[in-house]
């Protein structure tokens, strides 16, 4: 058994979730795909995938051993890269999953600009909501994960290229109906909106705010927790970049200015080991340099009306 060929194999499997797509892309039959995963099962004693007639899922140690065959190939190809060093110029294309909201930060801009200075590189970008699963965009297939999350107990690498920062927003007809808060204690007695996954709120002097569980309106849309602050709901946390036309038009008003919260980091997301190839490596490089010149991510567009889509 070709250790190597069967790991390529594996790892295909897992990007493509089909067998047959899988020997398309490495132009072999879809009988030795087969053989392959089966060779590898049999040699580790474990199932690694799970088939069904419609779709074809790692298990839990299928995950594992793909995260292994990623930095394992990752590896041998960046050191090959570095050996032979045949192409100095960044080219190909590369594909990036971001957050929608994020599109509001400046990502369309600099990987434009990006492209515009590497005439060589296609950039492919797709606006979802990542899923909690830190490895789902590499099954996917993207290069690269926008990501304003610490990815905790993963091996995905992982580099800040910014940060984002926050405020507290509401209508000024709740403030009308329920007062404005004065300190940051006042909000217990307020109706807070949060995103799905949120217990807290943090303020930039280190302050931490539990959060009432369940909230009264929750969602993992900053859009949605937008218009339900704008309709009178209550007060929510919401990026900058996204509510700056929102605040200028009134129908949102900054609450508790005078107690900023904690900024938020704004972080790339690619492949463990040395699985980045030198055009996704350079993109991460632009990246951080552009949003750094520019004193971060909520603040690099500063300028740009808030035009972005309400889902």
């Amino acid at each position: 058994m070709d250790r190597l060929a069967t790991m390529m194999t594996f790892q295909k499997v897992v990007k493509y979730a089909n067998f047959t797509t899988a020997a398309d892309d490495l132009g072999i039959s879809r009988t030795l795909v087969s053989r392959h995963v089966a060779d590898l099962e049999a040699y580790l004693g474990i199932r690694l995938l799970n088939r069904t007639t419609r779709s074809v899922t790692p298990t839990e140690a299928g995950l594992r051993y793909h995260e292994l065959c990623s930095r394992v190939l990752g590896d041998i190809r960046h050191g090959e890269e570095e050996i032979t060093a045949i192409k100095n110029e960044v080219e190909g294309e590369i594909s990036i999953l971001c957050p929608i909201w994020i599109g509001s930060f400046g990502i369309s801009v600099a990987t434009a600009e990006f492209c515009a200075l590497n005439p060589k590189v296609g950039v492919k970008i797709h606006f979802a909501e990542p899923s909690s699963n830190p490895h789902e965009f590499l099954a996917m297939g993207f290069d690269v994960c926008i990501q304003p999350n610490v990815l905790r107990d993963s091996s995905i690498m992982v580099k800040k290229i910014g940060q984002i920062d926050h405020i507290l927003a509401t209508s000024p007809a709740y403030i009308a109906q329920h007062g404005a808060p004065a300190q940051i204690a006042d909000l217990a007695v307020h109706q807070c909106l949060a995103k799905t996954t949120e217990t807290s709120w943090t303020f930039a002097n280190g302050e931490r705010v539990p959060l009432p569980q369940p909230p009264r309106f929750s969602s993992n849309s900053v859009f949605a927790l937008r218009e339900a602050a704008a309709g009178g709901l209550g007060i929510a946390m919401l990026p900058q970049g996204i509510i700056q036309g929102t605040l200028a038009q009134g129908a949102l008003v900054h609450v508790l200015p005078d107690y900023p919260l904690a900024s938020r980091p704004l972080y790339v997301a690619f492949p463990p080991g040395g699985d980045a190839p030198r055009k996704t490596r350079a993109l991460i490089s632009f990246l951080a340099d552009w949003f750094k010149a520019r004193g971060g991510a909520s603040r690099s567009l500063a300028s740009i009306q808030d035009d972005t889509p309400r889902t």
